[in-house]
């Protein structure tokens, strides 16, 4: 599984990075990093238009993304 850290990044970077990740290997899972609550959200979307599956847990104050 590849890791990506998105934290301290502002929007649109973190869809742009995964989003070129996905499409590098589309059936590759992801653990993204995230510390704000809008890329949490946008990474999810991102995912369900990918068709893929993706949930989230509380990784201290950060948001550990998992898309499957």
């Amino acid at each position: 599984m590849k890791e990506i850290d998105v934290r301290g990044l502002s929007c649109p970077e973190p869809v742009l990075i995964v989003m070129d990740e996905m499409d590098a290997a589309p059936k590759e899972p992801l653990a993204v990093l995230s510390d704000a609550a809008h890329t949490r959200d946008n990474l999810l979307k991102l995912a369900h238009e990918y068709h893929r599956e993706a949930s989230v847990e509380m990784r201290g104050k950060d948001y550990m993304i998992t898309i499957s």
